[in-house]
């Protein structure tokens, strides 16, 4: 490695001169063209001397090539050391590179080793303080950022202990709101296992206001079920101890006699007639 420091950019063994080009003609071409085009200023092409017009153009055409072409071969000729010097650099920093490469794949071998460790302490870090707080480590949102070694350790872990605490204001409100559920449930009759799932992906004034509607939908199909059985029993033609459609003839129910003593207040009393009446049940005093 020592020998690296032997190389020194600023004394890179190359010594070179500006290209020189020497136009010692150019005033004396430049006064020639000046004097052709002054003089071509007020030329103009008649149909008579068409032939003489395309042979001039020509001529210059050839002329301008000619100067072009000479100008193209020169050029060549001063850049020719530049490619030359260009092509020599491009061999040395190619093997630099390849150089260069290796070792840098030398490096990442351990740089990721590095980081898959860091990863590793940071789930066991994750994992020890999830169970400390009672929550689910795998709720975490794992930030990338937290393996690279430029993150420091402070950081990650004050990012952590922020999700923690978010996550157990989440669990200590869910399982406040499982305890309204299950007990508008209770009151309301109803099955709570269906709220309860509902309550994992809905807020709790939704799931409170579904299980309200879905109460008062029972209630009134319970009341339209109940209005038209009793609408049916009214229909009904008593013979004998059989409730019988009186149009078709057909037995629809056979009537029970229970004979039973009531004892309760006037208001329950009132309360048991009025059941009676509205369930279409005949009665009698004994």
């Amino acid at each position: 490695m020592n020998e690296i420091a032997q190389f020194e950019v600023n004394n890179l063994p190359v010594s070179y001169k500006p290209a020189e080009i020497e136009f010692k003609g150019y005033d004396d071409m430049k006064a020639q063209i000046d004097e052709l085009t002054q003089s071509l200023k007020s030329y103009e092409a008649t149909p008579q001397d068409l032939k003489q017009a395309k042979y001039t153009r020509a001529k210059l055409n050839a002329f301008r090539k000619a100067i072009n072409d000479r100008k193209l071969e020169i050029t060549r000729q001063a850049e020719r050391p530049i490619k030359d010097f260009k092509n020599k650099v491009k061999t040395l920093t190619a093997e630099i590179d390849k150089s260069s490469t290796k070792i840098g794949d030398e490096i990442k071998v351990y740089e990721k080793k590095a980081k898959k460790e860091r990863h590793q302490k940071n789930l066991e870090h994750i994992k020890a303080m999830c169970e400390l707080a009672e929550v689910d480590a795998k709720q975490i949102d794992y930030d990338s950022r937290w393996d690279n070694k430029t993150f420091s350790k402070n950081a990650f872990e004050n990012a952590v202990d922020r999700q923690i605490a978010v996550l157990v204001q989440q669990k200590e409100t869910y399982a406040q709101n499982v305890k309204v559920v299950s007990q508008e449930a209770e009151e309301l009759a109803l099955p709570v296992e269906h709220w309860l799932e509902e309550l994992k992906i809905k807020p709790l004034a939704d799931i409170l206001q579904a299980m309200y509607n879905y109460k008062a939908d029972l209630n009134k199909i319970a009341k339209t079920q109940h209005e038209t059985r009793i609408k049916e029993q009214k229909e009904l033609v008593q013979k004998g101890d059989k409730l019988i459609n009186p149009t078709t003839g057909e037995v629809k129910e056979k009537l029970s006699v229970i004979r039973l003593e009531v004892q309760g207040t006037r208001w329950q009393m009132e309360q048991l007639q009025s059941f009676l009446k509205d369930n279409g049940i005949t009665y009698r005093g004994i």
